[in-house]
């Protein structure tokens, strides 16, 4: 008691609240979800050949666009710009606590930013201004450079809503994380993030050809506060709001590797591969649905699903119904064990 308030009651008053608003706007219900956003976040902070590619192919566009004065040809580089999966690395690996994602994101995006966008920028700039007379500063680079205070405070706000979007279209609706239309939906988003990043790199390209330092410190400064914005202000906020916790990646998996135990330890013969697909109904329940493949038709016990039950109430503390089955197969690899793992992560994929 601290001068008539008394500490401990508003803390459990305040946890209580957000256990509250975790159950009422948590992510329930779907298979796997929280390892599928850890699989988006870990692919999404590689940086890939195609990554590069894409990127080379928008800063042309946007370059040209800037150059021409044309807005519809800087809309098409931000529908080619490929940056929303490292932002959602960033803002899956902080909400997970996973500083290579969150960092791997994070230099994902300053790389094809300024490393990719802006070089190409430059090198075409340089080869039109020696080139093709009428190269000068434009008014679509003066907007990205010498912005009003309208204007800038306009830009964050457009990266703070792509940012928003960019997470609520992982927890709005979450069953499209695991579905292909999901991508067109990824796409929309994905010219708003452009919208925001790719014409300032570029201009920033431009202006040091045309000797304009001052538009491509202004152009820099831009894309350092639109960054903030979209991953910080944006993606990680909302994730926060709608409940993605670390505790439920560690849930999943715990109960995976739980089954894989149990399993191991009651079967005479190993199986020669499990699968268990975790559904969260709640914060309290799991629903969990495991299949098991062996070289020939060996029945479980009958009592194994309810021995997995107790095992994961045992160590999760969660309740849960576990159906599960088996498939018998046949199987000869010629694949060095390197090769193996590699194919089945690139089927998971």
């Amino acid at each position: 008691m601290e001068g008539g308030f008394d500490v401990n009651l508003y803390e459990w008053m305040t946890g209580l609240r957000w256990k509250w608003a975790e159950r009422r706007f948590g992510v329930w219900g779907v298979r796997d979800y929280y390892t599928l956003l850890e699989q988006m976040a870990s692919e999404g902070a590689e940086i890939t050949f195609g990554y590069v590619l894409m990127i080379l192919a928008a800063a042309l566009l946007a370059t040209a666009g800037l150059l021409i004065d044309s807005p519809a040809v800087i809309i098409g580089a931000m529908c080619v710009a490929p940056f929303l999966s490292p932002s959602r690395a960033v803002c899956i690996g902080a909400v997970f606590r996973d500083r290579r994602l969150l960092l791997g994101g994070l230099f994902k995006q300053v790389f094809g930013l300024l490393l990719v966008g802006t070089a190409t920028a430059y090198v075409i700039t340089v080869l039109l201004h020696d080139t093709v007379p009428g190269i000068e500063v434009t008014k679509e680079i003066l907007l990205r450079s010498m912005p009003t205070t309208r204007d800038v405070v306009l830009t964050i706000l457009i990266a703070i809503g792509a940012g928003a979007a960019a997470s609520l279209a992982l927890t709005a609706d979450p069953r499209i994380v695991a579905k292909p239309w999901g991508q067109i939906i990824d796409a929309m988003i994905g010219v708003e993030i452009g919208i925001s990043l790719l014409p300032p790199a570029s201009v920033i390209g431009i202006g040091l050809v045309l000797g304009r330092l001052d538009i491509s410190q202004n152009a820099f400064w831009l894309i350092i506060v639109n960054i903030l914005g979209l991953n910080f202000l944006g993606s990680i906020l909302m994730l926060a709001l709608r409940g993605v916790r670390l505790r439920y990646l560690v849930l999943e998996k715990t109960i995976r590797q739980t089954v894989e135990d149990t399993l191991a330890a009651n079967l005479a013969t190993l199986p020669k591969e499990i699968t268990a697909n975790v559904v969260l109904l709640s914060d309290t329940a799991a629903d969990v649905h495991v299949t098991v493949y062996t070289e020939a038709d060996l029945p479980l016990p009958a009592s194994m699903a309810q021995t997995v039950t107790s095992e994961i109430a045992t160590k999760t503390g969660y309740r849960s119904k576990v159906a599960m089955e088996t498939i018998p197969c046949r199987a000869h690899s010629t694949l060095q064990p390197e090769e193996a793992v590699a194919r089945r992560v690139l089927w998971h994929r």
